[in-house]
């Protein structure tokens, strides 16, 4: 069959799906992977063929007016980033607060990464290429929109705490409980998106969530929403990799690895990268700590236990540390997990908050909440990590139930299977009962 997979460009979205392509390219199917040409070197780095859609520097695709929408699409994205969705705060999940959520979502992240050059692009050629099936990123509603224009069975790749269904969930849950007709944003973005390419059709929520989702994320991790899912293991990809001498001789102390992402800087901590580093000073371990070289040149001396590195592989790094300090990027939490690492997070907003609250509920972590993190909160969360066994044994048993997920390699015949049974579904029908998919 052939299988389009659509990303989000960026390449820590792409990579949560480069196993699952692979997967099914070397079981004898056709893969390609869309997205917008930011993507293509990277796409293309993994060995999978690209179909660049779109134009480049997508979050500025105006002609008229780009450093205006830029600023627009940036404010929307910081609000959505910041909304409770851990429901700590009653008063945003009402009604009015989740009808704002929908609004900017769809203008700020739905329209702007899915926008119109990228949907005319990518739905031309998949009605030149006519995928069996297309598996999109969880924020790149684009295959959604593509799959239902030409009867390609489609499913949702997640890679996180579903938190948004969930949000969506209870705003549909409270919309029904309203007298008369309704705003949905949501719906009406991707009803007037497909009535764009197929007239005769309109929006169905399976659009939103996928006929089924593929979740890469550990079993105990997942929100019961009553949807169709396959679970699949995590396989890490870091992209190009070379793994550099230091790291093929065992660390002489316990080591940890820290790792804030592409800038090296967390921008709600009220300390710099460099006062975290003194602050884990005279630690009895060896701190790993990944760093841009632009951000490397403008940091001072560093302590005596502090290797610097611009990047190293996590999926070799992870398993010679005895912890992890991140701040909830996809591939570090994945990988944590995947090799038992005790975990420290740095929660900014988004999923991250709820990502680290289950991995302490699971006992394999803890994290520091914006309000309380400090340097000396910090060192005391690494020091607890080291000695205290409980994080290592919890750490284990999220690595177990991991390794007992099907591998992408494994999941193939089930792919095949329920592309089988949803291709050609491009009727309005209501869609049938959702229940969860166990792996067979």
């Amino acid at each position: 069959m052939k299988v389009l997979f659509v990303s989000f460009p960026h390449h820590t979205h792409y990579f949560s799906m480069v196993p699952l392509a692979s997967a099914l390219r070397t079981a004898g199917h056709e893969v390609r992977v869309a997205s917008h040409p930011d993507l293509t070197e990277q796409i293309t780095g993994a060995g999978l063929t690209a179909v660049p859609v779109g134009t480049p520097d997508w979050y500025f695709n105006d002609p008229h007016a780009p450093e205006l929408l830029g600023q627009i699409l940036e404010d929307g994205s910081a609000h959505v980033q910041g909304f409770d969705f851990t429901r700590d705060d009653p008063g945003q999940w009402t009604h009015e607060s989740l009808l704002a959520l929908e609004n900017i979502a769809v203008a700020s992240l739905y329209a702007s990464v899915s926008n119109d050059t990228m949907l005319d692009d990518l739905v031309a050629y998949a009605r030149h290429w006519r995928p069996d099936l297309v598996i999109w990123e969880q924020h790149t509603f684009a295959g959604a929109v593509a799959a239902r224009a030409v009867g390609a069975a489609h499913a949702r790749l997640l890679h996180g705490v579903d938190i948004t269904v969930r949000a969506r969930q209870e705003f549909l849950r409270l919309t029904a409980a309203l007298p008369g007709p309704a705003q949905d944003p949501t719906a009406e973005w991707f009803g007037r998106a497909v009535r764009r390419y197929a007239p005769h059709l309109g929006f169905t929520e399976d659009m939103v969530t996928g006929q089924w989702t593929v979740d890469i994320t550990p079993p105990g991790s997942r929100l019961d929403l009553g949807l169709r899912t396959v679970g699949v293991r995590h396989v890490p990809h870091n992209g190009p990799s070379v793994v550099p001498d230091w790291l093929r001789e065992p660390a002489d102390r316990p080591r940890v690895c820290l790792t804030l992402g592409l800038s090296g800087e967390l921008d709600h901590a009220p300390f710099s990268f460099g006062a975290l580093l003194d602050g884990l000073a005279g630690l009895d371990a060896e701190i790993v700590a990944t760093l841009g070289a632009d951000a490397r040149d403008q940091l001072g001396p560093v302590p005596e236990n502090v290797r610097l590195v611009e990047f190293v592989p996590l999926n070799d790094l992870l398993p010679t540390c005895a912890a992890v300090v991140h701040h909830g990027g996809i591939g570090t939490r994945a990988t944590a997990e995947l090799h038992g690492v005790p975990q420290l997070l740095l929660p900014y907003g988004w999923d991250t908050v709820a990502k680290a609250r289950r991995v302490a509920e699971l006992g394999h972590g803890l994290y520091l909440p914006a309000d309380g993190l400090t340097v000396d909160a910090l060192r005391t969360a690494v020091e607890r990590l080291l000695t205290e066994e409980s994080f290592t044994k919890a750490a284990d048993r999220v690595r177990t139930e991991i390794l007992a997920e099907p591998t992408p390699n494994e999941a193939v015949r089930l792919l095949e299977r329920l592309t089988a049974e949803h291709t050609g579904q491009t009727t309005d029908a209501p869609p049938s009962t959702v229940t969860t998919a166990p792996f067979a």
